[in-house]
């Protein structure tokens, strides 16, 4: 579907009559059953298990097919937000102020900056020179994108590292409409709404730089959506680790695995995108999360008196994979201009997490015990997939997050 048909000022008034449909729809008497009660807890289980599903076909094949951008993708994603939105009127009207609140609405506000958004995101790469000063960008398929101002480089830099050879920043110095200003990577430079991010330059001569220019008028939009999300996992964290054995766990597991992340990177040599102040929280963020998933799946497997405490621990084990998502994408939206680019990588990390939400929305947990215990497997083979697996799907030649 071509999205650019959907641009603003219709993209802009899709999003309020969603929300006003939502709006309708919580507020609304007969709904409230449905949604409050069993079965809404049931229906959002199993979207969320459906959207996991999705996902990560996406992240497994060829992403260039775009089914994000299919027609049932996009009524999937639609259906979602209405039921999250109702769900967050109805808690509003019921005045059931609860800490997921906090993160429905996040994840409300996330996921519909960046579906109604999308329309109206523009990305695309320009070649600067000393010469010359340009005002036309391109897609990645040659299309042709004016900017409202010119840019002229004044200056390229490359920092190295002590050893000579290893780059340690990129750097450029730029004019724009007679301003001076610098981008380099992990630290972008803005200009009337554009975010200028150091993309490439000429290994041979250095007589030019390229910048990624990318313009994303609903960031703010999801950028709030994602505070309040990480508000609402560190408060719920917060509740869950009022017990002392899990507090203790995550304890012991955030030292040793800090300990063992920190210790295998080669600070000394790395590369300029990974010299980010997001990128040790990401990593320590994610190993506790894996590591706290597999002491939950053990627990519950093989000792059935420990399951309460295999829930609880499983519930961290979501709000950190929530966490260090949200790390990852602050990070890549200061380091490549997109905050989600899906990516086999981030596809599966996504399908992770919603394959955890699942099993903590079913309805009737006591009666539902092997249920939930195949979406924590499920869960748990996720996260190998997302941690190694990656390397060999179809789609892992298109993936930036490929390591070898």
């Amino acid at each position: 579907m071509n999205l650019y048909l959907f641009e603003s000022p219709l993209s802009v008034i899709l999003a309020i009559s969603l929300l006003l449909l939502s709006a309708l729809i919580g507020i609304s008497q007969s709904p409230k059953k449905v949604i409050s009660g069993k079965k809404g807890k049931g229906i959002a289980s199993t979207s969320l298990f459906l959207s996991a599903i999705i996902v990560a076909i996406e992240g497994t094949f060829n992403f260039s097919s775009e089914i994000h951008r299919s027609v049932p993708f996009i009524i999937i994603v639609a259906a979602l937000l209405v039921f999250l939105g109702s769900s967050i009127f109805e808690n509003i009207t019921s005045r059931k102020f609860s800490l997921k609140l906090f993160t429905h609405t996040g994840l409300f506000l996330m996921i519909a900056g960046g579906f109604f958004g999308a329309p109206d995101h523009s990305d695309s790469q320009i070649a600067v020179t000393r010469e010359v000063a340009e005002n036309t960008s391109y897609t990645t398929k040659g299309e042709i994108v004016p900017l409202p101002f010119k840019i002229r480089l004044k200056e390229f830099q490359i920092e190295y590292y002590e050893d000579g050879k290893s780059p340690k920043q990129y750097r450029s110095t730029l004019e724009i409409d007679g301003k001076e200003f610098t981008t380099q990577v992990n630290s972008p430079c803005r200009y009337h709404g554009y975010l200028l991010l150091q993309a490439d330059y000429d290994h041979i001569e250095g007589k030019y730089s390229v910048l990624r220019v990318v313009k994303d008028p609903w960031l703010p939009v999801v950028f709030i959506g994602m505070t309040l999300m990480a508000i609402g996992a560190l408060l719920m964290m917060k509740k869950v680790w009022n017990n002392t054995a899990i507090l203790i766990i995550a304890l012991v597991l955030a030292v040793v695995f800090g300990i063992v992340s920190v210790a295998r990177i080669s600070f000394g040599t790395l590369m300029p995108a990974l010299r980010s102040l997001w990128f040790i929280p990401h990593l320590i963020i994610y190993m506790l999360a894996y590591s706290m998933m597999a002491i939950s799946l053990i627990s519950g497997l093989f000792f059935p008196s420990l399951y309460d405490l295999s829930r609880k621990i499983f519930a961290s084990s979501s709000h950190l994979l929530l966490l260090g998502m949200l790390c990852g994408a602050v990070w890549a939206q200061y380091a490549w201009g997109s905050w989600w680019e899906w990516d086999p990588k981030e596809c599966w990390a996504a399908a992770t997490w919603l394959l955890s939400l699942s099993a903590m929305h079913i309805p009737g947990k006591k009666k539902k015990k092997r249920l939930y215990l195949l979406l924590v497997i499920l869960s748990f083979l996720a996260i190998q997939i997302t941690w190694y697996g990656v390397n060999w799907l179809p789609s892992a030649q298109f993936s930036m997050h490929t390591y070898n």
